[in-house]
């Protein structure tokens, strides 16, 4: 009686700790992945055009209450000069624009929303999506291109593994609801 006590314990505890041996496995490997995605979002500079500035008494600083969440959607639009491009007037314009709004031919673009807040940021979409979206330049609904300065055609030369790993390490942040301005046509 006893020996079919210790078989039943044996074989119902080393599939147990098989199996937590794999959880741990797996939760390691995700670990690695979001790591790999935060250092590839880091050298990628993302932080520069994708999270707002704030001002302190040291200067200009990242705003860390809003990291990665786009164009403040509270800030006022900056208007278009009616002037010519590359005037003094026009980079005097360009010039006094923050870091999450550009300007060139193509009018004005913001800098989107890449927190997973699922209405004004990434929280519907899926690593696929998110791989198509760097591979083709065109937004979610593949209406409408990605405007400069984002430098999908640099990120649509990495793997799938590394974009996906970027899209896992913007999943762990804070979603943040920000609804972005689309971009604006020169006049």
């Amino acid at each position: 009686m006893l020996r079919k006590i210790l078989l039943v314990t044996l074989l119902i505890s080393v599939p147990h700790s098989v199996l937590n041996a794999q959880d741990s496995s797996d939760d390691s490997a995700r670990k690695d992945r979001i790591g790999r995605g935060k250092q590839l979002v880091n050298e990628g500079r993302c932080n520069d055009c994708h999270t707002p500035l704030v001002e302190t008494k040291d200067g200009l600083i990242p705003d860390s209450k809003r990291t990665l969440s786009g164009h403040p959607s509270d800030s006022e639009i900056p208007e278009i000069p009616a002037v010519e491009l590359n005037s003094q007037e026009w980079l005097e314009f360009v010039s006094s624009l923050d870091s999450t709004v550009w300007a060139g031919e193509w009018g004005l673009s913001f800098s989107t929303n890449l927190t997973p807040d699922p209405e004004s940021g990434i929280g519907k979409w899926n690593e696929e999506i998110f791989i198509e979206i760097m591979r083709s330049g065109r937004h979610v609904n593949l209406k409408r291109g990605i405007k400069p300065p984002m430098p999908w055609k640099d990120y649509a030369k990495l793997s799938d593994e590394d974009l996906g790993s970027i899209f896992a390490y913007l999943e762990t942040l804070q979603p943040i609801g920000n609804a972005v301005q689309k971009p604006i046509p020169l006049p």
